[in-house]
């Protein structure tokens, strides 16, 4: 299940990340339950300096709560997407794959993940 907050004022429209969100959690066989937020820069940045010490407006944040509840592969998280930030499908599948576990510390890990966006981008 997905849910959806606008804090921004931008009007956004759901129908591109509901279809993502299928594409990433669906089709993996994870069951997830999603709030995306689309926030101001301000939010971002206060978030980003309290979460990663960084006093700039992040572009995604992805906040796992619950990771494999009992009885099934599924979890609980939040995203939030900085609402000024062009191309925020790509952001919001970007966030999406942190919470499955994925990465980019590390040239390999970067690798993967950059190749499984691509990936899922170009699948219909």
């Amino acid at each position: 299940m997905i849910e959806f907050k606008n804090l921004s004022g931008k009007r956004v429209r759901y129908g591109a990340y509901k279809k993502l969100y299928k594409k990433i959690f669906y089709k993996s066989g994870n069951s997830f339950w999603l709030s995306a937020v689309f926030a101001p820069p301000s939010l971002m940045r206060r978030l980003n300096k309290k979460y990663r010490g960084k006093n700039k407006p992040a572009n995604v944040l992805s906040f796992l709560l619950e990771k494999n509840l009992p009885g099934r592969q599924t979890g609980t998280g939040e995203i939030f997407l900085n609402a000024k930030e062009k191309n925020l499908p790509y952001l919001f599948l970007h966030g999406s794959l942190h919470l499955l576990g994925y990465d980019h510390k590390k040239n390999k890990a970067a690798e993967k993940m950059e190749h499984l966006e691509k990936k899922i981008l170009h699948k219909k």
